[in-house]
């Protein structure tokens, strides 16, 4: 009699991040939240405190509380933040002002809270939340779609980035935005900001799935502060949609190829890992999280299921594991 179908933990895992006390925390597009506490495997639905099933945005404090988002599964839908402080899942507490409907939660260098709302950022400031306004577009909008990026990261020495829908992205410094767009060398102006690398490199992703096809030439991109490098000579890194960049603690940088692989980066070259457990024919199309845990361990959240890197095969981690 043939085996039974390995049960995903979520067809569309989003994380993994650790709480303070090293559980393992996924989120989702529909499947509600999971926590893996090194024994079992708690799931988090309506019933449970969650506003919907679509769990987002896991981020940690500075105290390492856990913060997502859970919203009802439509995009646009009513959603709320959610924290997980080691005992209680429980719906966040908010300053004054605090805006319907969040995406997105960001602490800053400050320890300030950070999130989107309706297209627009939203910041704490003196314990109370105020609209944080982006500059007004300076370029023709092209996205025809309503897909925007809008994401935010912050570099070392203070300066927040803004990735947006087809303005470039932004970097304000404290006191002005600097833009950064397809005239500095960016392939498009639809772009996520991801990290600085501990070289200084800003990470970015550019995409095009909403322009003409000649025009579509997204990319993952590099930026030095003079130069915006691209890696057309490696597959899969150009001409694509790459949703996930992240650096590991050895400063190897880890990028989801879309259709075609994981790769990491070295600073010299690029290593490709698509080998999959059980073998699959094809590549799961698309990364959607890449999150290095305490213990050194690499996890994917690829469209169709969690993975896991052991040695140099790309691992299923299904509910019953192996964890």
């Amino acid at each position: 009699m043939p085996a039974a179908p390995a049960r995903q933990v979520a067809p569309y895992p989003l994380g993994p991040v650790e709480d303070r006390d090293g559980n393992l925390w996924l989120g989702s597009v529909s499947s509600g939240a999971f926590m893996w506490d090194g024994t079992t495997l708690h799931e988090f639905h309506a019933k449970d405190g969650l506003v919907g099933d679509r769990v987002t945005g896991l981020t940690r404090d500075a105290t390492g509380t856990l913060w997502f988002v859970s919203a009802q599964e439509d995009l646009g839908g009513a959603s709320a933040l959610m924290t997980f402080d080691g005992q209680t899942l429980q719906r966040a507490e908010h300053p004054t002002g605090f805006p319907a409907n969040p995406t997105r939660p960001f602490f800053d260098q400050g320890g300030a809270l950070w999130v989107q709302s309706n297209g627009q950022f939203q910041r704490e400031v003196n314990g109370r939340f105020e609209p944080f306004a982006l500059p007004e577009p300076r370029l023709p909008r092209t996205n025809r779609t309503g897909y925007e990026p809008m994401n935010m990261c912050q570099t070392r020495n203070g300066d927040c980035w803004f990735g947006t829908s087809d303005q470039g992205a932004y970097r304000w410094d404290g006191e002005a935005f600097h833009a950064l767009t397809t005239k500095d060398g960016l392939p498009t102006n639809n772009v996520l900001v991801h990290f600085e690398d501990r070289a200084g490199n800003l990470w970015l992703s550019c995409f095009h799935w909403h322009l003409d096809p000649e025009d579509q030439r997204g990319a993952l991109c590099r930026w030095d502060g003079e130069t915006v490098t691209t890696f057309p000579e490696v597959p899969g890194l150009t001409r694509n949609e790459i949703y996930s960049v992240s650096e590991d603690r050895e400063g190897n940088v880890w990028i989801g190829a879309t259709f075609r692989c994981i790769y990491r980066y070295d600073g010299t070259a690029f290593m490709p890992f698509n080998a999959t457990d059980p073998p699959l024919p094809d590549f799961p199309f698309g990364c959607n999280s890449i999150y290095e845990d305490r213990q050194g361990r690499m996890w994917f959240g690829l469209t169709g299921g969690l993975y896991r890197l052991d040695d140099d095969v790309l691992v299923n981690v299904t509910r019953e594991g192996p964890w």
